[in-house]
């Protein structure tokens, strides 16, 4: 654990240095783009020397049913006190990226807490995404994301997985865009792969107001699950955007997560 703590210090470091090392170009970044508050990932990646941080809080809810043990459903409620994800423009091609979820679980039965758990650290992502193509007509804006999901703060966690996705993303006119992805985590060690899909529209009802749309799911062995989930951001200027997202499950399996609401904010340091 020492050493990957010790990686992601480094890398860390490393982002932030290729930061401050040179002077403000505002001017030929254009506006922000994020991956959240969507499951979809952005097909593009940050700018050359741009330091991008987008953050969050959210909540999600799971709801099993009751046996003849216990007549009331049991709930699982997860309060994510923070979502950090950390992206550094390596080049015009190339992104490196950093994120770390900080959470606390709750138990209920009946709408009475049965438990309260610690704050938890998330496993750690590290990776990269990766420009392939540029859009151009019915060419879609094309990307590759590669992470490795690892327990950098906590020894008792799953197994790695690495998380692969091809992005795209199409302009259909000034106000409406279309994105999708396909992609899902692979065990490291052993395991299923499960296939993960999106596809995500997003319209800008006004130059800072955009609303989207999303479909959402995971194809498993013998069985799959749909989600669906909507949500606003407003870009308050080229370097800040905020964000609010609600969202439910469509096919009911046990286990699945029933609901979720978030919302939180994107900014960027430009490269100097």
């Amino acid at each position: 654990m020492k050493k990957n703590v010790f990686f992601t210090l480094v890398l860390f470091s490393l982002m932030a240095n290729g930061v401050w090392a040179q002077e403000s170009n505002e001017g030929s970044v254009g506006a922000l783009i994020t991956d959240r508050p969507t499951q979809t990932y952005s097909s593009f990646v940050v700018p050359k020397g741009v330091f991008q941080i987008e953050s969050g809080i959210g909540y999600t809810r799971i709801d099993f049913p009751g046996n003849a043990a216990l007549s009331n459903k049991f709930i699982m409620e997860t309060f994510t006190l923070n979502f950090l994800q950390t992206r550094y423009g390596l080049s015009d091609k190339v992104e490196l990226r950093l994120a770390q979820n900080v959470y606390v679980n709750r138990g209920k039965v009946g709408g009475d807490v049965v438990s309260n758990g610690d704050v938890q650290f998330a496993p750690t992502w590290i990776g990269a995404k990766f420009h392939i193509l540029k859009e151009d007509g019915f060419v879609p804006q094309t990307s590759f994301l590669a992470e490795y999901v690892t327990d950098v703060f906590d020894e008792n966690g799953g197994q790695d997985l690495m998380n692969l996705r091809l992005n795209f993303s199409n302009t259909l006119n000034e106000k409406l865009t279309l994105g999708y992805g396909l992609g899902g985590f692979v065990p490291v060690k052993n395991g299923t792969f499960n296939l993960e899909y999106s596809v995500v529209g997003s319209y800008a009802f006004e130059p800072e107001w955009a609303a989207f749309l999303e479909l959402y799911g995971t194809f498993r062995s013998g069985f799959s699950s749909h989600n669906v989930d909507m949500g606003l951001s407003y870009l308050v200027n080229n370097n800040l955007q905020l964000d609010v997202y609600t969202g439910f499950d469509l096919t009911n399996n046990p286990g699945d997560t029933d609901f979720i609401f978030g919302l939180g904010f994107s900014t960027r340091i430009l490269k100097k």
